[in-house]
């Protein structure tokens, strides 16, 4: 909506309770609760966000850096709500801004500029301004011209911190910081925490009066970041044409380069943002797959592929078994290495044999010998001197191990990943392939592709995308495990993995922490209908912890060796567990959170899951949520914990409660339920019996019935002597 005397400068739109109120002449732009619409005024008091929302440009032109910010010259109504900003840029060109207000928030539809001379751009920006001359003064540098004036009292970027994980800072935490928001991370000098869940394209800014999220509506031809200067930040495209030259085209424009969306806290507002870009129809359930690595033995040098299954397959029982680096004669080649696997075809099929399909490790665009594959140095990234240029995920340039990377801009390189990708599918079918190193690549500043269409953000996705439909041209079910949570994702990607846990810290404590917190941030996933994988960390004294989470979240994920960073082993109370959640997990994809015992996050502290729960719409689509699995940790509690959305449990210790059938928990023909730790569990319902199962050779087997009435006061009681020979209990609702 327009607000009504200033309708020509003034834009407004409302959701979530919330209100953003733009000044389109000042380029002033506040979100502000509660909604001035239910009859309270907004005090700037209230604010939980400020800043501009016209665009900027960093420019190269007459041999220097130049700053150029829009300036709207006239607003003028489109149809459907739309609105149309006409702006000048300072001499440098003329443009419009195409925005409107959907229902989830505010969106800027299109960016379209006409140049006076076609200048370098060396970046876009969204949420700075010119420094006046008194600013100036006080400004840090003596060279700042511009500033970021986004403001709110801090920040939410999911994981994007580590040891431990951390998701939120106050404002001015950061000082000056670049955080990757998209799929750069260190390579454009900023904080490298973790691969999950990026590319998130999003991040949010709020406090206490609300958070505002914001991210692009399409995946931008530059690298995302957020541009942290002091206690002020902006949205950062990166495109650095003074190293590549400028574009030949008099005019120029972006399709969707800023939604907002809000909420009450950062969670809501970036899960408001994810939400806009559905309906969604879920990932097919054959996508939910659970999984043993082989990163945590061939990490510390154990390749005997024989030991290894001969290990896991009497303990933990699991769709697949994921070949991860190392199988390949060198990243990117498709041919194993035979020197490390001299009967590798031999231990495919033992593999098959002991009951797991099979998935491979690929590195998105990586390779150590390109000679050998008929590539030059027209098909790799090259630096402004034309010569190819070598990387390693942690960016630095010390060392001994680097990679060349791929250049999607050429054909050679195109069929080399479509038909590596084919020749793997074809040759040994496996069930999924895990997809890496998509962050693993230099941005501008080093390097871009020599198409302009591939550059950016599109640089890392272009090859998954290759990955993906050439992979599904073989065999349409196969899985494709990636990452990032965002929507966009989901064209490339049908299974998101919570791996590499060892980068939530390099302890068992930070571990459980980082994983409790990547559960959250995953459900965003979950939420537009994604399978969503956990897995471990380099710590089986975190595993407990992760698999109690992974009730909710999905299916099991194992990376762990034989033995751990401190030396210790699977214990037997951990196998029974993963046997139990490896029979009863859900099967299902696409759910929300119901939080009990949890904080979603704040700038008071991290995120973290005590209990919650999984609520799926009905088999239709339709109805009410139904609450068909639970995470339940009672630690410290003086007494039975019950929570009034969580009805019928009632419980001590730590269990895991799983409906097996496409009902609720509460009128489930069957429930799982799986004791983590001692104590009782009530499920204030209508059953006929329990059936208690134990763990033999990795699978469960019935080992006792109860009738409904020979349970003590209707409770399933464990012991701590209990958990090393009981895997759970299933509840029925008929006896047979």
């Amino acid at each position: 909506m327009v607000s009504g005397a200033q309708a020509a400068t003034v834009l407004a739109g409302a959701a979530a309770g919330m209100r953003l109120e733009w000044n389109v002449a000042l380029d002033e732009a506040r979100l502000t609760a509660p909604d001035p619409q239910a009859g309270e005024a907004a005090a700037d008091g209230r604010a939980a966000w400020t800043g501009s929302l016209l665009p900027a440009f960093e420019l190269e032109a007459d041999g220097r850096r130049q700053y150029a910010k829009a300036a709207a010259t006239g607003v003028t109504a489109g149809g459907e709500g739309e609105w149309r900003i006409a702006f000048d840029l300072e001499g440098y060109g003329t443009g419009m801004l195409v925005c409107d207000f959907p229902a989830w928030g505010f969106r800027v539809k299109q960016v379209d500029v006409t140049w006076q001379r076609v200048p370098r751009v060396v970046a876009l920006l969204f949420g700075s301004r010119a420094l006046t001359a008194a600013e100036r003064r006080r400004a840090p540098s003596a060279d700042a011209v511009h500033w970021p004036d986004w403001a709110a009292e801090g920040y939410c970027v999911p994981a994007a911190g580590s040891s431990p994980t951390h998701s939120f800072w106050r404002s001015w935490d950061m000082g000056d910081a670049r955080l990757p928001l998209g799929s750069f991370g260190d390579a454009m000098g900023t904080p490298y925490a973790a691969a999950f869940p990026r590319p998130l394209y999003a991040a949010a800014m709020g406090g206490r009066h609300g958070w505002l999220a914001f991210g692009p509506g399409e995946v931008p031809d530059a690298p995302l970041t957020l541009r942290l200067q002091s206690a002020t930040a902006c949205v950062h495209y990166a495109y650095r044409e003074d190293l590549w030259g400028p574009g030949e085209a008099a005019s120029r424009s972006w399709r969707e380069p800023l939604r907002l969306a809000w909420g009450g806290s950062g969670y809501e507002a970036l899960g408001a943002l994810y939400d806009g870009f559905g309906p969604f129809e879920p990932k097919a359930p054959r996508h939910q797959r659970s999984f043993l690595c082989t990163w945590g033995d061939f990490k510390e040098g154990r390749f005997d592929l024989k030991q290894f299954v001969d290990r896991v397959s009497g303990a933990t029982p699991a769709d697949m078994v994921i070949l991860d680096e190392s199988w390949e004669t060198f990243d990117g080649s498709g041919e194993p290495n035979y020197e490390l696997f001299p009967d590798f075809e031999a231990d495919l099929a033992n593999i098959r044999a002991r009951g797991y399909d099979l998935a491979f490790w690929q590195s998105l665009g990586w390779t150590d010998d390109p000679e050998s594959q008929g590539l030059t140095k027209d098909d790799l990234l090259c630096g402004p001197d034309g010569e190819p240029r070598e990387w390693r995920w942690s960016g630095s340039p010390f060392g001994n191990k680097f990679h060349y990377l791929l250049d999607p801009s050429s054909e050679r390189t195109r069929t080399l990943v479509a038909e590596r990708t084919k020749r793997i599918v074809e040759r040994w079918k496996p069930a999924a392939l895990k997809l890496d190193f998509g962050y693993g690549f230099p941005g501008p500043d080093a390097a871009v592709p020599r198409d302009p269409a591939y550059r950016g953000e599109r640089l890392a996705y272009s090859l998954l995308k290759l990955v993906h439909d050439a992979a599904k041209s073989v065999d349409p079910d196969v899985t494709i495990i990636y990452y990032g949570i965002h929507p966009l994702m989901r064209d490339v990607s049908d299974m998101i993995n919570l791996d590499d846990l060892g980068d939530a810290g390099d302890s068992a404590a930070h571990e459980i922490a980082g994983h409790n917190q990547r559960c959250l941030w995953a459900s965003l996933a979950a939420r537009h209908g994604m399978a969503v994988n956990t897995s471990t960390g380099y710590y089986w004294d975190a595993l407990s912890s992760i698999l109690l989470d992974t009730a909710v979240v999905g299916v099991n994920g194992l990376t762990l060796g034989e033995t751990d960073n401190d030396g210790k082993r699977m214990t037997t109370v951990d196998r029974n567990r993963w046997a139990a959640l490896q029979a009863w997990h859900r099967r299902t994809c696409g759910w929300k959170p119901l939080w009990l015992d949890a904080d979603p996050g704040s700038l008071k502290g991290e995120p973290r899951l005590g209990s919650w729960g999984r609520l799926e719409a009905g088999p239709d689509g339709a109805g009410a949520p139904r609450l068909t699995a639970l995470a339940l940790r009672a630690d410290g509690a003086a007494g039975p914990v019950a929570y009034p959305a969580a009805e019928p449990v009632a419980f001590t210790g730590r269990w895991a409660v799983i409906a097996q059938d496409d009902r609720a928990i509460a009128d489930s023909g069957e429930v799982a339920c799986i004791p983590f730790a001692a104590g009782e569990l009530r499920l204030d319902r209508p059953f006929a019996r329990v059936r208690v199962f134990a763990a033999e050779g990795g699978r469960l087997k019935a080992v006792r019935d109860f009738a409904a009435g020979e349970l003590p006061e209707g409770k399933l009681v464990v012991t701590e002597a209990d958990l090393a020979t009981v895997a759970g209990f299933v509840i029925e609702t008929d006896a047979e």
